[in-house]
Protein backbone atom coordinates (compact mmCIF):
# COMPACT_ATOMS: atom_id res chain seq x y z
CA UNK A 1 0.00 0.00 0.00
CA UNK A 2 1.28 3.19 -0.65
CA UNK A 3 2.34 5.51 1.73
CA UNK A 4 2.51 9.42 1.89
CA UNK A 5 3.98 12.02 3.86
CA UNK A 6 1.45 14.40 5.19
CA UNK A 7 1.78 18.27 5.91
CA UNK A 8 0.01 20.10 8.54
CA UNK A 9 -0.11 23.30 9.50
CA UNK A 10 0.82 24.17 13.10
CA UNK A 11 -2.31 27.18 13.55
CA UNK A 12 -5.43 24.94 14.62
CA UNK A 13 -8.49 27.28 14.86
CA UNK A 14 -5.88 29.89 13.97
CA UNK A 15 -3.76 30.27 16.96
CA UNK A 16 0.08 29.13 16.93
CA UNK A 17 0.06 25.44 18.57
CA UNK A 18 3.77 24.51 18.16
CA UNK A 19 5.04 24.15 21.29
CA UNK A 20 2.10 22.20 22.26
CA UNK A 21 2.86 19.58 19.18
CA UNK A 22 6.63 19.30 20.12
CA UNK A 23 5.78 18.83 23.69
CA UNK A 24 2.55 16.75 23.76
CA UNK A 25 3.95 14.56 20.64
CA UNK A 26 0.77 15.63 18.74
CA UNK A 27 -0.21 17.18 15.73
CA UNK A 28 -3.70 18.31 15.34
CA UNK A 29 -6.46 20.56 13.53
CA UNK A 30 -9.00 23.21 14.86
CA UNK A 31 -12.80 23.33 14.46
CA UNK A 32 -13.81 23.52 17.90
CA UNK A 33 -17.71 22.63 19.08
CA UNK A 34 -18.85 20.13 16.75
CA UNK A 35 -17.64 17.39 18.31
CA UNK A 36 -16.10 13.88 18.63
CA UNK A 37 -15.75 12.64 14.87
CA UNK A 38 -14.73 9.16 15.44
CA UNK A 39 -18.47 9.07 14.83
CA UNK A 40 -18.48 10.20 11.02
CA UNK A 41 -18.45 7.70 8.39
CA UNK A 42 -18.13 10.07 5.11
CA UNK A 43 -17.14 13.64 4.12
CA UNK A 44 -21.45 14.29 4.27
CA UNK A 45 -21.59 13.69 7.82
CA UNK A 46 -18.34 16.11 8.52
CA UNK A 47 -20.18 18.30 7.02
CA UNK A 48 -23.34 18.29 8.46
CA UNK A 49 -21.65 18.55 11.49
CA UNK A 50 -19.66 21.45 10.10
CA UNK A 51 -23.23 22.95 9.80
CA UNK A 52 -23.97 22.77 12.93
CA UNK A 53 -21.78 25.37 14.33
CA UNK A 54 -19.88 27.40 11.24
CA UNK A 55 -21.22 28.90 8.35
CA UNK A 56 -19.67 28.71 5.03
CA UNK A 57 -19.59 31.97 2.01
CA UNK A 58 -20.09 28.90 -0.37
CA UNK A 59 -20.15 25.31 -0.99
CA UNK A 60 -16.76 25.06 -2.03
CA UNK A 61 -15.37 26.57 0.68
CA UNK A 62 -17.59 24.47 3.21
CA UNK A 63 -15.76 21.49 1.09
CA UNK A 64 -12.47 22.25 1.96
CA UNK A 65 -12.70 22.55 4.93
CA UNK A 66 -14.84 19.08 5.24
CA UNK A 67 -12.05 17.62 2.68
CA UNK A 68 -8.81 18.72 5.32
CA UNK A 69 -10.57 16.91 7.96
CA UNK A 70 -11.64 13.64 6.56
CA UNK A 71 -7.93 13.50 5.38
CA UNK A 72 -6.60 14.41 8.93
CA UNK A 73 -8.94 11.60 9.94
CA UNK A 74 -9.10 8.65 7.81
CA UNK A 75 -6.55 8.98 5.34
CA UNK A 76 -3.64 10.01 7.63
CA UNK A 77 -2.16 6.15 8.22
CA UNK A 78 -0.07 4.91 11.22
CA UNK A 79 3.90 4.87 10.14
CA UNK A 80 3.10 7.95 7.93
CA UNK A 81 5.50 10.75 8.17
CA UNK A 82 4.11 14.17 8.99
CA UNK A 83 5.86 17.55 8.35
CA UNK A 84 5.05 20.44 10.15
CA UNK A 85 6.65 23.71 8.72
CA UNK A 86 7.92 26.66 10.81
CA UNK A 87 8.64 29.59 8.79
CA UNK A 88 12.65 28.57 7.44
CA UNK A 89 12.47 25.09 9.43
CA UNK A 90 10.00 21.95 9.09
CA UNK A 91 9.68 19.20 11.77
CA UNK A 92 9.48 15.86 11.10
CA UNK A 93 7.07 13.35 13.08
CA UNK A 94 5.83 9.72 12.64
CA UNK A 95 2.29 9.56 13.22
CA UNK A 96 1.34 6.45 16.18
CA UNK A 97 -1.86 6.61 16.89
CA UNK A 98 -5.33 6.90 14.59
CA UNK A 99 -7.93 9.88 15.14
CA UNK A 100 -8.61 10.83 18.61
CA UNK A 101 -10.85 13.50 20.25
CA UNK A 102 -9.37 15.36 23.36
CA UNK A 103 -13.05 17.80 25.00
CA UNK A 104 -10.94 19.26 27.25
CA UNK A 105 -9.05 21.59 24.24
CA UNK A 106 -12.91 22.09 22.11
CA UNK A 107 -13.20 25.31 22.93
CA UNK A 108 -12.04 28.74 21.26
CA UNK A 109 -9.55 29.58 23.52
CA UNK A 110 -7.89 25.90 22.98
CA UNK A 111 -9.18 24.61 19.77
CA UNK A 112 -6.90 22.04 18.75
CA UNK A 113 -9.42 19.14 19.71
CA UNK A 114 -8.85 16.94 16.97
CA UNK A 115 -5.24 15.18 17.32
CA UNK A 116 -2.43 12.60 16.18
CA UNK A 117 -0.32 11.15 18.72
CA UNK A 118 3.80 11.79 17.11
CA UNK A 119 7.33 10.32 17.58
CA UNK A 120 9.35 13.49 16.30
CA UNK A 121 12.41 12.33 15.01
CA UNK A 122 16.18 13.14 15.84
CA UNK A 123 15.33 14.91 18.94
CA UNK A 124 12.69 16.92 18.00
CA UNK A 125 15.00 18.81 15.88
CA UNK A 126 14.31 20.93 12.60
CA UNK A 127 15.57 20.51 9.34
CA UNK A 128 15.96 23.73 7.27
CA UNK A 129 13.74 23.79 4.20
CA UNK A 130 16.29 23.89 2.17
CA UNK A 131 17.73 20.84 2.47
CA UNK A 132 14.46 19.16 1.40
CA UNK A 133 14.38 17.81 -1.94
CA UNK A 134 13.18 20.36 -4.47
CA UNK A 135 9.70 18.66 -5.17
CA UNK A 136 9.10 18.50 -1.15
CA UNK A 137 10.11 22.22 -1.07
CA UNK A 138 7.62 22.94 -3.57
CA UNK A 139 4.64 21.29 -2.03
CA UNK A 140 4.88 23.17 1.44
CA UNK A 141 3.78 26.32 -1.12
CA UNK A 142 0.53 24.31 -0.68
CA UNK A 143 -2.87 26.50 0.93
CA UNK A 144 -4.62 23.39 2.67
CA UNK A 145 -4.16 23.26 5.75
CA UNK A 146 -3.88 19.13 5.58
CA UNK A 147 -2.18 17.80 2.24
CA UNK A 148 0.37 15.19 1.19
CA UNK A 149 3.73 15.33 -0.19
CA UNK A 150 6.65 12.55 -0.89
CA UNK A 151 6.95 9.94 1.48
CA UNK A 152 10.38 8.33 -0.03
CA UNK A 153 12.07 11.64 -0.20
CA UNK A 154 11.25 11.92 3.63
CA UNK A 155 11.91 8.46 4.43
CA UNK A 156 15.50 9.32 3.18
CA UNK A 157 16.12 12.22 5.13
CA UNK A 158 15.12 10.83 7.98
CA UNK A 159 17.22 7.27 7.89
CA UNK A 160 19.95 8.46 6.01
CA UNK A 161 20.54 12.27 6.72
CA UNK A 162 20.31 12.72 9.98
CA UNK A 163 23.76 15.57 9.90
CA UNK A 164 20.46 17.57 8.86
CA UNK A 165 19.06 17.96 11.81
CA UNK A 166 22.42 18.94 13.95
CA UNK A 167 21.10 22.67 13.56
CA UNK A 168 20.22 24.71 16.80
CA UNK A 169 16.25 24.68 16.85
CA UNK A 170 14.35 27.27 15.15
CA UNK A 171 11.99 26.88 17.53
CA UNK A 172 14.74 26.89 20.40
CA UNK A 173 15.45 30.37 18.84
CA UNK A 174 12.51 31.67 19.03
CA UNK A 175 11.78 30.84 22.58
CA UNK A 176 14.89 32.25 23.51
CA UNK A 177 14.31 35.22 21.76
CA UNK A 178 10.91 36.04 23.22
CA UNK A 179 12.55 35.54 26.44
CA UNK A 180 15.10 37.84 26.21
CA UNK A 181 12.45 40.36 24.17
CA UNK A 182 10.55 40.41 27.17
CA UNK A 183 12.95 40.61 29.93
CA UNK A 184 14.80 43.58 27.97
CA UNK A 185 18.27 41.49 27.42
CA UNK A 186 18.15 42.20 23.67
CA UNK A 187 20.98 44.13 22.41
CA UNK A 188 19.30 47.30 20.19
CA UNK A 189 15.73 46.89 21.29
CA UNK A 190 14.37 48.70 24.17
CA UNK A 191 11.11 50.99 25.05
CA UNK A 192 12.33 53.41 22.28
CA UNK A 193 13.80 50.90 19.43
CA UNK A 194 11.12 48.68 19.31
CA UNK A 195 8.86 51.17 17.37
CA UNK A 196 11.74 51.07 14.87
CA UNK A 197 11.56 47.12 14.58
CA UNK A 198 8.08 46.88 14.68
CA UNK A 199 8.09 49.16 11.18
CA UNK A 200 10.62 47.17 10.04
CA UNK A 201 8.76 44.13 10.36
CA UNK A 202 5.27 45.03 9.33
CA UNK A 203 6.47 47.22 6.11
CA UNK A 204 6.71 43.63 4.69
CA UNK A 205 2.85 43.42 4.88
CA UNK A 206 1.72 46.94 4.61
CA UNK A 207 3.68 48.50 1.81
CA UNK A 208 4.61 51.97 2.72
CA UNK A 209 4.50 51.53 6.39
CA UNK A 210 5.98 54.69 8.38
CA UNK A 211 6.42 56.41 11.40
CA UNK A 212 4.44 59.38 13.23
CA UNK A 213 5.40 61.85 15.41
CA UNK A 214 3.79 60.80 18.81
CA UNK A 215 2.26 62.12 21.82
CA UNK A 216 2.00 59.33 23.83
CA UNK A 217 -1.12 60.65 25.07
CA UNK A 218 -4.31 58.72 25.74
CA UNK A 219 -6.49 60.79 24.46
CA UNK A 220 -5.20 59.26 21.13
CA UNK A 221 -2.12 58.44 19.61
CA UNK A 222 -1.08 56.21 16.47
CA UNK A 223 2.57 55.58 15.90
CA UNK A 224 2.35 53.99 12.37
CA UNK A 225 0.28 54.34 9.37
CA UNK A 226 -0.03 52.91 5.97
CA UNK A 227 -2.60 53.58 3.23
CA UNK A 228 -2.97 50.81 1.17
CA UNK A 229 -5.13 50.89 -2.36
CA UNK A 230 -8.51 51.05 -1.94
CA UNK A 231 -8.56 53.48 0.06
CA UNK A 232 -7.64 50.98 2.68
CA UNK A 233 -5.93 52.78 6.21
CA UNK A 234 -4.32 50.92 8.74
CA UNK A 235 -3.12 52.60 11.86
CA UNK A 236 -0.89 50.51 14.43
CA UNK A 237 0.24 51.54 18.10
CA UNK A 238 3.65 49.82 19.27
CA UNK A 239 3.93 48.87 23.32
CA UNK A 240 7.28 47.34 24.54
CA UNK A 241 5.43 46.44 27.45
CA UNK A 242 7.41 43.74 29.94
CA UNK A 243 4.80 40.60 31.31
CA UNK A 244 6.42 41.12 34.96
CA UNK A 245 5.30 44.99 34.72
CA UNK A 246 1.68 43.47 33.83
CA UNK A 247 -0.39 42.97 30.81
CA UNK A 248 -1.16 45.23 28.34
CA UNK A 249 -4.50 46.58 28.95
CA UNK A 250 -7.98 48.14 27.71
CA UNK A 251 -6.52 51.97 27.73
CA UNK A 252 -4.56 51.23 24.64
CA UNK A 253 -7.29 50.25 22.91
CA UNK A 254 -9.42 53.42 23.81
CA UNK A 255 -5.51 55.13 23.10
CA UNK A 256 -5.50 53.70 19.31
CA UNK A 257 -9.33 54.14 18.67
CA UNK A 258 -9.32 57.70 19.59
CA UNK A 259 -6.85 58.77 16.93
CA UNK A 260 -8.86 56.44 13.84
CA UNK A 261 -11.82 57.33 11.71
CA UNK A 262 -14.64 55.00 10.82
CA UNK A 263 -13.91 51.93 8.90
CA UNK A 264 -9.91 52.07 9.63
CA UNK A 265 -7.80 49.26 10.88
CA UNK A 266 -6.09 49.19 13.86
CA UNK A 267 -3.43 46.88 15.06
CA UNK A 268 -1.84 46.92 18.57
CA UNK A 269 1.91 45.46 18.60
CA UNK A 270 3.15 44.59 21.93
CA UNK A 271 6.25 42.94 23.22
CA UNK A 272 4.20 41.49 26.14
CA UNK A 273 0.77 40.08 26.76
CA UNK A 274 -2.41 41.23 25.77
CA UNK A 275 -5.13 41.45 28.81
CA UNK A 276 -8.72 40.36 28.42
CA UNK A 277 -10.38 43.34 29.11
CA UNK A 278 -8.51 44.89 26.31
CA UNK A 279 -9.62 42.10 23.70
CA UNK A 280 -12.93 42.57 24.94
CA UNK A 281 -12.65 46.01 24.47
CA UNK A 282 -11.99 45.85 20.94
CA UNK A 283 -14.39 43.72 20.27
CA UNK A 284 -17.03 46.09 21.50
CA UNK A 285 -16.01 48.62 18.96
CA UNK A 286 -18.45 48.38 16.14
CA UNK A 287 -17.57 51.26 13.69
CA UNK A 288 -13.70 49.97 13.09
CA UNK A 289 -11.30 47.35 13.82
CA UNK A 290 -8.56 46.64 16.01
CA UNK A 291 -6.56 43.37 16.73
CA UNK A 292 -3.24 42.29 18.65
CA UNK A 293 0.03 41.49 17.99
CA UNK A 294 1.24 40.19 21.70
CA UNK A 295 4.87 39.23 21.62
CA UNK A 296 4.45 35.22 20.83
CA UNK A 297 3.03 36.27 17.54
CA UNK A 298 5.73 38.80 16.75
CA UNK A 299 8.60 36.79 17.13
CA UNK A 300 6.58 34.13 15.10
CA UNK A 301 6.25 36.88 12.15
CA UNK A 302 9.93 37.57 12.38
CA UNK A 303 11.34 34.14 12.56
CA UNK A 304 9.45 33.88 9.54
CA UNK A 305 10.88 36.43 7.12
CA UNK A 306 14.47 36.04 8.58
CA UNK A 307 15.68 34.60 6.10
CA UNK A 308 15.02 37.27 3.50
CA UNK A 309 16.56 39.79 5.86
CA UNK A 310 20.19 41.85 5.29
CA UNK A 311 22.61 41.85 8.56
CA UNK A 312 21.59 45.81 8.92
CA UNK A 313 18.20 44.66 9.21
CA UNK A 314 18.26 41.68 11.56
CA UNK A 315 20.73 44.08 14.07
CA UNK A 316 17.26 46.22 14.44
CA UNK A 317 16.11 43.07 16.48
CA UNK A 318 19.28 42.22 17.88
CA UNK A 319 20.01 39.51 15.75
CA UNK A 320 23.27 38.74 14.22
CA UNK A 321 24.09 37.24 10.39
CA UNK A 322 23.75 34.01 11.51
CA UNK A 323 20.85 33.58 13.49
CA UNK A 324 22.49 34.36 16.86
CA UNK A 325 21.63 37.11 19.48
CA UNK A 326 24.20 40.21 19.09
Amino acid sequence: MKQYAWIIRPYPHGIPRLKEFLTKNIVAIGWPHIGDLSVCKSRDDIKNKLRTYYSFPSPQSLGQAAGNIYRFIFEIKKNEYVLVPDGPVVYIGKVTSEYKYDSSLDSDDEGYPHQREVEWVHDKKAIPRDLLTGRVYDSLKGQQTVFTTYYDDIDDIVKHKRHYFTKQSIYDLKIEYLKRLQSGLLKNVNSNTFEKAVCSLYSRFFPGLRRLATTNSKEGDTDLIAELPGNVIVRIQVKHFYPSHGELEEWVVDQLSASMEPGEHGIIVTSGVVSKSAKEKAESINDRTITFIDGQEFVKHLFDEIDSMTKKELAIFGLSYEIGFL
